[in-house]
């Protein structure tokens, strides 16, 4: 019977991949001979007599707020938002609200959300009372699986060991006519049962996770690290870009970029220092030059050598005396000598003034 429509419990957000307890993969059979097995529960004591009955422990954390759930969960509730499938667990299917779906998805959605499904690497999606995941092991299956089974003895798990399907199977039944035992034998097709989790998540959910791990990886959808029968390496399906890849981190690329910025400030300021530095030498060079006898951009008339030979013709000039009958002779007061314009006498800056 299948259950759709349900509003569901918040059960908490899933954001980062939950290890599945190894005791949760474990297939409890109700009988030795029986074709269907339920992984996911524990053993309970019900009226005297060990059962299977759906186990908490191996949910994904919850919240408080969702509470402890009865007997049969019948799908329990949904993570929000979801966008990491537990350990073993991969993505099986999905739906999107008002738009497409792969299974009868038990729990509503709110506009622009998506619902994926967690199940168990080769289990595919029903809703057996519930969102479930199934796995059909028939008779003529290509190839045979190999799953861990065990039973229920009051609380405790017994007969516990691997077990591989389809298999072999010897019945015993009693006529009703002779009481005679008839004995038949049988290739046994197996069932296998497990519970899904149903992941809910908008657009804005997959933007806040990416911006959250910025020295990481991109963020994860629902995923798992599970190891199939053709490849035993584990591995994580993310969204939108795989979890893991290869190059610098963003935190190692900014410290290049930071370095490489310093590092170009610094050359700057070397081909500055270098610079002045040559400058400087330079220009000392230019000064000792001068000081040293080059060449002059005074004019000729400072020249030192005219000056120093007026002052020798002056000074080498005896001194005369006038004679004491003699009159000092003085110039005419009314007449006033000048020089003619041009005058092989007279001299500007150097040699002897003219008479």
């Amino acid at each position: 019977m299948a259950f759709t429509g349900r509003l569901g419990t918040l059960l908490g957000p899933l954001t980062t991949t939950w290890s599945v307890p190894d005791s949760c993969t474990v297939h409890l059979l109700t009988c030795p001979t029986c074709a269907e097995g339920f992984r996911g529960q524990q053993c309970v004591v019900r009226s005297g007599t060990g059962q299977a009955e759906d186990h908490t422990n191996c949910w994904p954390p919850a919240t408080q707020k969702a509470g402890t759930p009865r007997y049969p969960f019948v799908g329990w509730g949904f993570y929000s938002p979801g966008l990491a499938c537990p350990t073993g667990y991969t993505t099986a299917c999905t739906a999107e609200h008002g738009g497409r779906s792969e299974w009868e998805v038990e729990f509503t959605m709110v506009p622009g959300e998506t619902a994926v499904g967690c199940c168990p690497e080769g289990f595919a999606c029903t809703n057996r009372n519930g969102n479930t995941c199934i796995a059909v092991i028939s008779t003529d299956a290509p190839v045979q699986t190999t799953v861990a089974t065990a039973m229920c003895s009051g609380s405790e798990m017994v007969n516990l060991a691997p077990a591989t399907f389809p298999d072999i199977i010897t019945t015993t039944a009693t006529a009703s006519s002779g009481g005679a035992i008839a004995v038949q034998t049988a290739t046994r097709s197996m069932v296998l049962l497990a519970p899904m989790f149903q992941l809910n998540y908008q657009s804005s959910d997959i933007s806040a996770a990416s911006s959250s791990s910025s020295s990481s990886a991109a963020s994860t959808t629902p995923t798992d690290r599970t190891s199939s029968s053709t490849d035993s390496a584990s591995s994580d399906t993310t969204l939108p870009t795989p979890a893991s890849q290869g190059g610098l981190s963003t935190g190692a690329m900014v410290g290049v970029g930071v370095g490489a910025a310093l590092g170009g400030i610094l050359l700057g300021i070397l081909a500055v220092v270098l610079f002045l530095r040559k400058r400087k030498r330079t220009e000392s060079a230019a000064a000792g030059h001068d000081r040293a006898g080059g060449p002059q951009t005074q004019p000729q008339y400072y020249a030192a050598e005219p000056v120093q030979k007026d002052a020798q013709y002056w000074i080498g000039a005896p001194p005369v005396e006038l004679h004491q009958h003699q009159r000092v002779a003085e110039l005419d007061d009314h007449q006033r000598p000048e020089l003619p314009a041009e005058s092989d006498g007279v001299h500007y800056g150097q040699g002897r003034p003219g008479i």
